[in-house]
Formats: C-alpha cells, structure tokens, sequence
C-alpha cells in the first residue's frame, strides 16, 4: 500500500501531511500526544460515530470530544461558543491541542476557534472527506459564516500536521465523494496539465486507494507551492479561488432552498462559468473554457 508524506516548509509555515491508509488508528505515530497538556476533539455526530473511537485509542489517552452541527450548519458562532465554553471547563491552556475530525466545515469552526482560544492554540487536521483531504485542511484557511456572508469571520493559522487517511472515504456517500474532485481538478487546471489528465482519467470510484493517494498527493504538492509561495493571498494563492467567486454565491444560494448544493459541485460549476465569462472577455484563448466544462462532465457532474 502506497503512502506519501508532504511538507510544507517555510519560515513561518512548517508541517507535514501524513497520506496513506490506517491511519487514524496509528494518529500517535504522527503527532506528539505527550507533547500537550490535553487534547480536544472537534468533529460531528455522523463522522463520531465511525471514527472517534478508533482516534481516541491511537493517541492512547484521554481526550474532550466536542460534537457540533454538520455540515456549512456548523460554520456560526454557535458552534465557536460551545467549543471555547467545552475548552474553558476543560481546563486547555496554551499548551493544549484541537484535533479537527470531519469534512472542511469541521476543520474550518475547530480551526477557527483553536486561532482565538488564549490568542492561538495549536491544532492539527483528520479531513475524513476527499474534498477536506485534497484541499480543504491543507493551507491554514480557517473561518465560520456570519450575517449571510460565507467565511465572514476567520483567520488563516497553520495546523501542525494534516492526517488524510483514504480509509475515511469508502464510507463516504457516493455524491459527496464525486463532489470533492472539482478541487483536485482545479489544481489540475491552474497548475499542472498532466495531473489534471490524471485525476480526469477515469470515474471518481474507480481509482484504487493506491491512486487516491497519489491524487492527494498531487493536490498537496501544488497546493504547498502555491501557500509556501503567498501565505496570506495576496498574489499567487488568488489562483485557488478558481470557481470559488461564482460558486461561493451559488452555494449560498441553494442554501436557502430545500436541495442544497455541495461545496464542491458549487466549485465545478463556478470553474465551467468563470472560464466561459473569461473567454468570452478575451482573457482566456478561444477553446480555453472548454477545459474546465470538459473535466467538470469527465468526472461526474453535468
């Protein structure tokens, strides 16, 4: 069984993302559990219910489960309120660890909340979904929505390590799994042609856990040039808000209605719409939108 280790590394950002299988059963081997005072975990009923346990015995100690909402639902005030009220009757000081186990919301209102706790705790990523494992935990994009605005309130604050375990995802509903490749893909489009061929070769589920690997991998790797190179977007990063600014709105959009949309199926759509505008406004050569459109029906979604 393949497994793959990325670091990102630059004088204020350093730290690994462990890839492979078997690996929340085997977290000790990754972070330093006698290194903090206490550790929290933040995650949500559904993934606690499939994965906690198994997390809790490879750290080998106790720890504070802190169970919020699912889902864009868990990204409020709320939610940063009842993990600090949770951390504060635990007693966690500045040397104390959040462990984010779920999907991207999970990752971003733990995230979040370990940024302002005693003005900065450490806390490392669990992403259990492909599209969390592939993008979301990895960069230190951390925030909650507030007032109808999505990521309204946040902070970019690094983790200490990312744990992608590809076990997480045969467990995953097949929509959300297919979802989670408009990010791979993005990649693909802003940085590397023959990764984009790669992660377009075939139907999401038919990638073997080996190749699954090799895609996180991938992503990792462009994602880690990219963040290495512009931590706080001011230049480069901006390339990763590809498909995010039409998106962004047309998730938040289908929030409100009874069939919302999934955050990655917003992307793909926002890609195929913002090449299309791109193109026709001269930006991009004629034939160029044809790329995004093409990947978005290669891999799923039509």
């Amino acid at each position: 069984m393949e497994s793959a280790i990325v670091t990102i590394f630059k004088p204020t950002i350093q730290y690994p993302i462990f890839i492979g299988r078997d690996l929340i059963g085997k977290i000790g081997d990754f972070i330093d559990v006698a290194k903090w005072s206490s550790i929290g975990v933040v995650t949500d009923k559904t993934i606690a219910a499939k994965w906690l346990a198994k997390l809790e015995t490879g750290l080998g100690r106790g720890i504070a489960k802190i169970i919020v909402s699912s889902g864009e639902s868990a990204k409020t005030l709320e939610s940063v309120s009842k993990i600090w009220q949770k951390l504060i009757r635990e007693r966690f000081d500045r040397h104390s660890l959040i462990i984010n186990l779920g999907g991207g919301a999970i990752g971003d209102v733990g995230g979040f909340s370990a940024s302002a706790y005693m003005r900065g705790i450490a806390y490392a990523n669990v992403p259990t979904t492909f599209l969390s494992q592939v993008d979301a935990s990895i960069g230190g994009k951390t925030g909650i929505d507030f007032g109808g605005v999505k990521n309204a309130i946040g902070a970019i604050c690094q983790p200490i390590a990312v744990v992608a375990d590809v076990e997480t995802l045969a467990t995953l509903p097949n929509r959300e799994f297919i979802a989670g490749f408009a990010e791979a893909i993005k990649h693909g489009l802003i940085a590397d042609e023959k990764y984009l061929a790669f992660v377009t070769s075939k139907k999401p589920r038919e990638f073997s856990d080996d190749e699954l690997i090799s895609v996180i991998k991938g992503s990792s790797e462009i994602k880690r040039r990219i963040v290495e190179s512009d931590e706080r977007e001011r230049g480069a990063r901006r390339l990763l808000n590809f498909g995010h600014t039409i998106g962004h709105a047309i998730e938040a959009l289908s929030l409100e209605t009874n069939t919302p949309l999934l955050h990655g199926e917003a992307v793909a759509i926002g890609m195929a719409e913002e090449a299309r505008i791109s193109e026709r406004a001269g930006l991009l050569q004629k034939g160029g939108a044809s790329a995004a459109v093409s990947a978005r029906a290669d891999y799923g979604e039509d």
